[in-house]
């Protein structure tokens, strides 16, 4: 009989049973708000927005001091190089000024050993013609087979000097550019750091810290909102708690709001007094349960607006 009468709009406002249902739960709107801080501690430079400015992903909300990160890519570099031409050396062998000097060097040996071969055949015939000792042979014999010796030594650091390094030495070489690689990679990387970018398109919603300024990773420059990065958080009553859980969807409602629709992502486990930020006098006794809901669609909210919300149909 009551839902009849409520379709009267003449009787429907004598009767309060036919105003809108209460809420399910009231609560606020809430900003997932990002720090913005550099990696290490070092003095800024430059912050190029400003309070409010919107942005796109990528662009360049803060710069940094980078003169150490440059010292340390430049050294970085330099050590792989060092690496880079001690693997070629191996590799390759012995440098051609090095081969050209060890060749020079067999070429006298031979020479040597020549002249050496021919005066101890000199010195055997003139013993045998009774023309000369044969100590003096001897001698010129010794020196011959020294000489000889001598030849064998050369060839083989000339040798020895062609062919690579071995294996063993090769490898280490290798894993030592590979070392230095990842070192100059991650200096590198270091130094990108120093420029501070957007995450994602969003809004800067504080400037923490101005040019001048020393900022760190506990320290940060600026706060950011990226778009879309807002929940509901919620207060369910006991009595109500039941009607709601994860992936309930919601109607959503606030002053000046289009209609809105969110869906639960959380419901806390153990129930809390009503938080200020929603206190009233009915309400002040209540225990109530954080619910958290994220808005579907492109929702105009703005974080610290408060929000009621129904059960959608």
């Amino acid at each position: 009989m009551a839902d009849f009468l409520c379709t009267i709009p003449l009787l429907a406002g004598l009767f309060a049973a036919c105003g809108a249902p209460p809420p399910l739960a009231t609560g606020y709107v809430e900003g997932e708000y990002v720090a913005i801080t550099p990696l290490a501690t070092a003095r800024i430079v430059e912050i190029p927005v400003h309070l409010g400015d919107r942005v796109e992903k990528g662009t360049v909300l803060a710069q940094v001091d980078e003169a150490d990160a440059e010292i340390a890519l430049a050294a970085a570099e330099a050590a792989l190089g060092r690496a880079e031409s001690e693997l070629a050396n191996l590799e390759e062998g012995s440098r051609a000024e090095e081969l050209a000097v060890i060749e020079a060097t067999a070429a006298s040996a031979r020479a040597n050993a020549l002249r050496t071969q021919k005066e101890a055949a000199r010195q055997k015939r003139l013993v045998q013609e009774r023309a000369s000792s044969q100590s003096q042979y001897d001698a010129a014999q010794a020196a011959a087979d020294m000489a000889a010796a001598a030849v064998t030594e050369a060839e083989a650091r000339l040798a020895v000097a062609r062919l690579p390094a071995r294996k063993e030495q090769i490898e280490a070489a290798r894993a030592a550019v590979r070392e230095a690689t990842a070192s100059r990679d991650a200096a590198r990387w270091t130094l990108d750091q120093r420029r501070l970018v957007a995450p994602a398109g969003g809004t800067v919603t504080d400037i923490v810290r101005h040019a001048g300024e020393i900022a760190g990773p506990s320290m940060p420059v600026l706060s950011f909102l990226p778009d879309g990065a807002i929940k509901l958080r919620l207060y369910v009553g006991e009595g109500d708690l039941s009607s709601i859980g994860i992936d309930t969807k919601l109607a959503v409602s606030c002053d000046g709001c289009p209609p809105l629709s969110a869906v639960v992502t959380h419901v806390a486990d153990e129930a809390e007094f009503t938080p200020p930020v929603i206190y009233s006098r009915d309400a002040r006794q209540k225990l109530v349960y954080r619910v958290e809901a994220r808005p579907e669609g492109e929702a105009a909210l703005k974080p610290g607006q408060i929000v009621e919300v129904r059960r959608a149909p």
